[in-house]
């Protein structure tokens, strides 16, 4: 099972279970990789964890909370950015939740 998920910059692609899923970015976009080897995602507890984690990582790669001297608008591809990695992220978070959840079933049985 793969522990790590990147937000890759340059397309703010993420990757888990080696499928790459792009998305469009902005060009100062960079490479983030968010680890959850360290979490039981069977937990509630390691779930939001690794939910946080992401967000931020989205955040990261896509520069969302970056904003342009004399402004408080968020720039609207980072904006685009940003949604595009969330939403793509919650699809591979439910994906490695529900993998973890058939591993322990598996280790029960």
């Amino acid at each position: 099972m793969i522990k790590t998920t990147s937000i890759a910059a340059a397309a703010a692609a993420l990757v888990l279970t080696g499928l790459t899923f792009s998305v469009a970015a902005p060009a100062q976009a960079k490479d983030v990789t968010v680890s959850y080897a360290d979490l039981n995602l069977t937990t509630v507890e390691g779930q939001k964890t690794l939910a946080r984690r992401l967000d931020a990582a989205a955040r990261n790669a896509c520069t969302y909370d970056q904003l342009s001297t004399g402004t408080r608008i968020r720039d609207p591809q980072a904006v685009a950015c940003y949604k595009k990695a969330r939403a793509q992220s919650q699809d591979h978070m439910a994906m490695a939740v529900e993998r973890a959840g058939r591993a322990r079933v598996a280790a029960a049985n």
